[in-house]
């Protein structure tokens, strides 16, 4: 310790030798006598002086040689305490203190206990590696956890086994990487081929279902093989056929993921019945009915704001039109009026946002829901206009505009 103190006393005598002025312009000329003065900061002295660092005040001081020391060219430093003797220290002593110094030796006692208390608490890479084999264990990467749950899928006859495996890879199939890889392992065939089977468990179906449109959201790739797999008929007949309405529920889920943002795949649901279907689906619960409205909603405005190039790929898919063919501006009508005696703002909120793009193409089938229109006006204006202001903006639009065409009409 004692060294390294000496080494560190050494370096800033050797700085505060070799500090240059910083304010060269501004510092007073020093002039040398033969007493000591103190050399103030950033004041530059002439070569030839006697220099020393007094330790007492931490200051440099400076006078002329005595008529007995040999002038030089430049100011050496001494190191002076009043209770030391003073000793002469040049670049040439410093270069020498170091290289007398053994830096290899370290005079820190190391703490024995606390390098052995480390040793007890923490395992070595070895120790860890024999405990997980010890327990049958190992560490696996998404891939290969993708690969052994898709073998035990294939392999498993035991629905609670399966129910299990279904969580996990719905869980794995929300990472974008995960999705393509199992669609490449044609995982995708398997849940279709899962949800058809005759013999397979509701809870089975619905996690199926789940697991599929994880698959699906938001992934291009995974999008383009479920096409090209024609997973969008087999989806539109589980719909069709399918009576539970939880499950109907999960495989509406599926389809939207798949549908979303995906114009080819929105032109085959449209080639397939899908627009019928979607009105077939208002005769069932209120439920499915709002998030049927609400995926072809969702599929409407996409293309309305569809920018640029995207808007070619929009250009064959035409759900507004089929959805009127098929009767859809009488639907949303008539469900609105069947909204008013309840108090679910959720689903009266989503079927006023659903009209908006509809306004011209139904406007026979909504003109006679202003006096309705006028009253939930009336009723979420009594209400706190914060929470109820996207949809007061909403219902204002739809009575703004329907009274124009009217009066326009007349």
């Amino acid at each position: 310790m004692k060294s390294l103190l000496f080494v560190y006393l050494l370096i800033q005598i050797f700085a505060v030798a070799a500090q240059p002025s910083e304010d060269p312009e501004h510092a007073k000329e020093f002039i040398p006598t033969n007493e000591w003065q103190t050399i103030s900061e950033g004041q530059e002295i002439p070569p030839g002086l006697h220099v020393r660092l007094n330790l007492e005040t931490g200051l440099r001081e400076a006078k002329v040689l005595d008529n007995n020391e040999q002038k030089s060219t430049s100011n050496e430093i001494i190191a002076v305490s009043p209770e030391a003797h003073q000793e002469e220290i040049s670049r040439k002593n410093l270069e020498k203190a170091f290289a007398n110094l053994d830096l290899s030796k370290d005079d820190v006692q190391s703490d024995e206990t606390h390098e052995e208390d480390i040793r007890q608490r923490f395992r070595s890479y070895d120790e860890l590696k024999k405990e997980f084999e010890s327990l049958n264990m190992k560490i696996q990467t998404d891939q290969e956890i993708l690969v052994t749950l898709i073998d035990q899928l294939n392999k498993t006859d035991n629905d609670d086994n399966t129910k299990t495996i279904l969580t996990d890879l719905e869980y794995y199939l929300h990472q974008y990487d995960n999705a393509v890889l199992f669609a490449d392992m044609n995982g995708l065939d398997l849940l279709v081929a899962l949800l058809n089977s005759t013999n397979t468990d509701a809870e089975i179906r619905k996690l199926t279902s789940l697991a599929l449109g994880a698959a699906f959201q938001g992934n291009p790739k995974v999008q383009l093989k479920a096409l090209q797999s024609d997973c969008i008929q087999h989806l539109l007949h589980l719909l069709n056929i399918e009576s539970d309405d939880n499950i109907i529920l999960r495989l509406l889920f599926a389809l939207s993921t798949l549908l979303r943002n995906f114009p080819p795949a929105q032109k085959t649901f449209l080639e397939h019945g899908g627009a019928e279907l979607m009105i077939k689906m208002f005769d069932l619960n209120n439920k499915i009915a709002v998030r049927t409205i609400t995926l072809m909603n969702d599929l409407i405005t996409e293309k309305n704001h569809a920018m640029d190039i995207k808007k070619e790929a929009y250009k064959n898919v035409h759900v507004l039109n089929q959805l009127v063919d098929y009767g859809w501006c009488a639907r949303i009508s008539s469900r609105l009026a069947l909204l008013f005696d309840t108090d679910n703002f959720d689903h009266i909120d989503k079927t006023i946002n659903a009209m908006i793009p509809l306004i011209d193409v139904c406007r026979a089938d909504f003109i006679h829901l202003i006096s309705t229109l006028d009253k939930f006006n009336t009723i979420y204006k009594h209400n706190n206009l914060n929470d109820y202001a996207d949809i007061l903006n909403n219902i204002q639009t739809l009575l703004t505009q329907l009274r124009q065409r009217s009066s326009g009409d007349l």
